[in-house]
């Protein structure tokens, strides 16, 4: 792993493919419900509007910082590369074994029941359904991604662009419907009592998470074509369509929907939905979180096991999931472990609990990964790099002080859970250790 080879990989990722795996990634669920709460916090349209872009300019501080790192390792692993690369092994296989185990396994699994939910719903079908076609659900895309990353890239191209598709639609019918009111976009004070710097800080938690995702294309270097440029270039154009999606989307929810009333929807798409369509308000907004769901699955899917494939090739000890497959040149063991587990944590429950549980992990390397980015400019400046971040070091610097804030800020409020989540990563300590003593891993 170390000399950046693909081991057997194919690379069939173009610069579009990438995007489209971004994109899909990051425009789930979030658009259609944080806008709401984000309402709670800020009553003013101009401030609602202000902190969706601020929430695009951080996300692309942190492409620049990912950018210039996927520059210098264009490999398989993303953020496990970056932090083996810019702390210690020890370091990123904390990272990876708290990723393979629990954190990404059970965003799959989050993500396979809300897409199960909502189709149950749809098909108007038992609920009883729901947990055996959210695991159906799991096996199938798996499978196809096993088939070869073509098909898998496929599936999530098509996926996308009837997403984009869909939300342009919607904007444009939202704009031109004649349905809302311009006086929702009137200046509205803050009450006497609040403080703006602190609301627009609550408010940023949620719209962060929202954005949360533009990373995953680094998990698929190996199979990326000139990943070292394209990588950097699909991040970034990645996060600036999805800020303006965003920022169109939030215009339409606030031109529809008065501000108590954007404030009090908690899926904020289906009073939308209604507004224009009427009757078919509900099952069109099922509908389209399906869809959404399903690129967000199928991606996570694509490029959680890449990561657990990378992690693999360090540690043989860990059963071939640093194989490839001769015929379809994918990771199929790493695609196969992800879904059995991700199945567990479904038919189990436990995967809501399990994303509160990892949420500070999240934050705290995202943190860590943007000063990594300072220690290797010291540790290798003479390495080559296709892609430096602007605005050195205050960019990485800056990501590092927000991602840090998130991850305080949810110590905070989720002490029990984040102390958890703490624990679960480092469980893999004696891990590394013992299989480090065996021989089994081949880090130093």
């Amino acid at each position: 792993m170390k000399n950046g080879s693909n081991r057997g990989l194919l690379r069939v990722l173009g610069l579009r493919d990438s995007m489209a795996l971004s994109i899909g990634i990051v425009i789930g669920v979030g658009i259609f419900r944080v806008p709401s709460e984000v309402a709670q916090y800020l009553p003013s349209a101009e401030l609602i509007m202000l902190a969706w872009f601020i929430g695009g300019i951080i996300s692309l501080m942190g492409c620049g910082c990912y950018g210039e790192l996927s520059s210098l390792f264009p490999w398989s692993g993303g953020e496990y590369v970056y932090i083996r690369e810019s702390y210690s092994p020890f370091t990123g296989f904390l990272y990876g074994w708290a990723n393979i185990t629990v954190v990404r396994p059970g965003i799959a699994a989050a993500i396979a029941f809300i897409f199960s939910e909502y189709l149950a719903s749809l098909l108007s079908v038992d609920v009883r359904f729901v947990r055996p076609v959210a695991v159906g659900t799991i096996l199938l895309l798996s499978f196809i991604n096993m088939l070869g990353l073509k098909k898998g890239k496929k599936l999530q191209n098509i996926s996308v662009v009837a997403k984009v598709a869909i939300l342009g639609l919607l904007i444009v019918l939202g704009i031109f419907s004649g349905k809302g009111d311009l006086s929702n976009f009137a200046p509205r004070p803050l009450p006497e009592t609040a403080n703006l710097f602190t609301l627009m800080g609550l408010a940023l938690v949620p719209i962060l998470w929202t954005y949360g995702g533009w990373n995953e294309t680094t998990f698929v270097g190996d199979e990326t074509l000139d990943a070292s440029r394209t990588m950097p270039r699909a991040m970034i154009r990645s996060v600036f369509v999805i800020t303006v999606l965003y920022l169109l989307m939030n215009m339409v929810y606030i031109y529809l929907l008065p501000a108590n009333e954007l404030a009090g929807a908690d899926l904020v798409i289906s009073d939308v939905m209604r507004t224009l369509f009427g009757p078919w308000a509900r099952k069109s907004a099922e509908a389209l979180v399906i869809i959404s769901a399903l690129s967000v699955l199928n991606g996570t899917i694509m490029t959680s096991s890449r990561l657990t494939y990378a992690v693999g090739l360090d540690t043989p000890a860990f059963g071939g999931l640093g194989h490839v497959h001769r015929t379809y040149g994918t990771p199929a063991v790493s695609l196969g472990a992800n879904a059995l587990l991700s199945g567990v944590f479904i038919i189990l429950g436990t995967f809501e609990m399990l994303i509160f549980f990892t949420g500070i992990l999240f934050w705290l390397f995202m943190g860590m990964i943007a000063l990594g980015v300072i220690i290797l400019r010291i540790k290798r400046p003479g390495e080559i790099r296709t892609y430096r971040v602007r605005g050195y070091p205050f960019t990485p610097i800056i990501f590092a002080i927000v991602s840090f804030a998130l991850a305080a800020d949810i110590l905070i409020f989720y002490p029990r859970q984040s102390v958890i989540g703490i624990l679960i990563m480092l469980t893999g300590a004696p891990v590394y250790w013992f299989v480090k003593r065996l021989g089994r891993i081949s880090l130093p």
